[in-house]
């Protein structure tokens, strides 16, 4: 496991819950990130996940040939909504 100290750090609001599997918790999200123009991919696992809530992760960017640039978490939590839309 890497050392917390060479994670990259990621937070965003889940726009979208592209995959999510209740058995072990895989997820694939997208973030709306503060500074960023396009969604941005989040890999990871969390138990639970739904459409705006907020996520924060530490991981590393990787470049997937198929898929384009995405954020591979090892570590992601996940907080309730705190706007109206989100709690929505």
């Amino acid at each position: 496991m890497p050392d917390a100290a060479e994670l990259d750090r990621l937070a965003g609001l889940v726009e979208r819950v592209t995959f999510h599997n209740e058995q072990n918790g895989f997820c694939v999200l997208r973030l709306k990130v503060k500074g960023e123009r396009e969604l941005i991919t989040l890999i990871g696992h969390a138990p639970v996940v739904s459409p705006g809530e907020y996520a924060s992760a530490s991981g590393n960017w990787v470049t997937d040939r198929e898929h384009g640039r995405q954020f591979r978490a090892v570590f992601v939590k996940i907080y309730p909504p705190t706007t109206l839309t989100g709690i929505e």
